[in-house]
């Protein structure tokens, strides 16, 4: 019966981290695009310490706080934006573009853009 839970509980984590994985990888980057490849994953790390920030003052959000200033630069989310802008078609971009619309309020998604980057992206995480 232990060796049952036990199986269960490793699969319900390998689903979990597989789901995980899905949303955070990101597509392949050319030797000449690691600085948006960078930008990309910090994109990606701000918005999960968002999701982690609780608001109540404590330690672990000041330590959140501290680690967002450090990752969640402006230069790195304009350089994610104007990557898509110009190449709107490149879907390692979708999941970046996507949690930025989430986490800022300037020049948000409109609707039916959002809509059609979501059926690509397939993020449950950004997506409804």
């Amino acid at each position: 019966m232990r060796l049952q839970g036990l199986a269960v509980a490793i699969a319900g984590t390998f689903v979990w981290l597989s789901a995980s994985l899905s949303l955070a990888a990101p597509g392949v980057f050319s030797k000449d695009e690691q600085r948006l490849r960078k930008a990309v994953s910090d994109v990606e790390m701000c918005f999960h310490f968002a999701g982690e920030f609780s608001g109540d003052g404590s330690a672990r959000d000041k330590e959140i706080a501290r680690t967002q200033r450090e990752v969640c630069k402006k230069d790195g989310q304009r350089l994610v934006r104007q990557a898509y802008e110009k190449n709107p078609s490149d879907q390692r971009l979708y999941p970046a573009v996507l949690m930025l619309d989430s986490l800022t309020s300037e020049s948000p998604l409109p609707a039916a853009q959002k809509a059609r980057l979501c059926a690509a992206a397939k993020t449950e995480l950004v997506c409804p």
